[in-house]
Formats: C-alpha cells, sequence, structure tokens
C-alpha cells in the first residue's frame, strides 16, 4: 500500500510539475506576442503602446520631443490639440490649444488606441511645459498640418481644356457667320485633329 501511494504521489508530481513548465512557456509566448505588439504599433488594439507609426511615415515615442506646427482654425487655433488632465472644462471649444501655442515643443508622455464603436484613432497625451497636459489626435493633426514635419496638400488645378468638339463647334459657327474662309476653315479644323 505504501508503495503504491509513493507511486501515485511522484506521479502527480511529475504531471503537475510538466503542466507548470508549459503554463510558463505559454505565459512566455504570451508576453513576447504583446512587446511585439507594442513595438509594431501597427496593430490598432485598444490600449497604451509605446510607438506609433503614423500615416506621414513618421514613428512616434514615448518619451521623444516633436514639435506643432500652427493652428488650422480660421483664428489661428488648433482642432485636434486640446487641453486635457486637470484643466480639461465642459466647454469643448475653450479646451482648444490656442494660437499662441504655434511651434510649441512637446514631450510625447502616452500614446493611447482607441478603436471602440463611437471612435477609433491614437490620441497622444502631451506635455508642452506647463502644469497642465495637452491631448492630440495625430492622425487629424497630420492631415491638417497642426503638427511637423508638415507636407501640405497641394492645391488641386483643374485646368480649363476645351474638348476638340467643342473647338471644331466654334470654328464651325466662325465659317458659317463668315468670318472664316472655307480654306481657313479646313486648316483650323485640320490642326484641332491633328493636335488633339
Amino acid at each position: 500500500m505504501k508503495k503504491l501511494l509513493i507511486l501515485i504521489l511522484c506521479l502527480c508530481s511529475l504531471a503537475s510539475y510538466s503542466q507548470s513548465d508549459a503554463l510558463i512557456e505559454y505565459r512566455k509566448e504570451k508576453a513576447e506576442k504583446k512587446r511585439q505588439r507594442e513595438l509594431s504599433g501597427d496593430t490598432l488594439k485598444s490600449g497604451r503602446v509605446k510607438v506609433y507609426k503614423a500615416s506621414n511615415g513618421i514613428t512616434y515615442k514615448v518619451g521623444e520631443f516633436y514639435e506643432l506646427n500652427e493652428g488650422s482654425d480660421t483664428n489661428g487655433k488648433f482642432v485636434h490639440a486640446n487641453i486635457g488632465g486637470w484643466g480639461i472644462s465642459t466647454n469643448a471649444e475653450a479646451n482648444r490649444l490656442g494660437a499662441s501655442n504655434r511651434n510649441l515643443r512637446f514631450k510625447l508622455k502616452k500614446i493611447r488606441v482607441y478603436n471602440g464603436r463611437n471612435f477609433r484613432g491614437v490620441i497622444f497625451t502631451i506635455g508642452g511645459g506647463n502644469i497642465t497636459n495637452y491631448t492630440l489626435n495625430i492622425e487629424g493633426a497630420i492631415s491638417t498640418c497642426e503638427i511637423l514635419p508638415c507636407t501640405p496638400k497641394e492645391p488641386s488645378v483643374i485646368v480649363n481644356q476645351t474638348d476638340k468638339y467643342d473647338q471644331l463647334a466654334k470654328i464651325k459657327k466662325l465659317y458659317d457667320e463668315g468670318v472664316l474662309t472655307k480654306e481657313e476653315y479646313e486648316a483650323e479644323k485640320k490642326k484641332i485633329l491633328n493636335k488633339n
């Protein structure tokens, strides 16, 4: 009976030891995946990350310094940078950073990724040297050029090219009115058709 009891105890201890090794291995793999996700920053799972690669190609890291450009609102206020922390008020307009914060150098304190039903995006908590922190919607700030380096979007220029058929109609009208002779009309018609 004693031998049987010792054998059962040995088997139980070996089984529990092998399970603890598997559990330790599982936890290591899980921690490694989490670390890789934090380093890559491109998986938009909700929570805090240390590194974020934005749409402008810059990799933002917690603890580094960056610079605001100028506000994109008509009065120079920032649309995507707001007062946060204890200085926040209930008036959304009053929370927006003013034009006096133009070219403000700030330290990136936190990066939060939100992936909810109501809001999806990345919010930076930044410190601008004051007692309160600010929040910055990074993708919005990039799109409106509120953060440096800024690559402004070139305005789309619509070139008013007249269609060859419009030009043909114009010269036909001039020919019908007697402004152009038959030879001039044929020469202009040939130019238009060869050009396009």
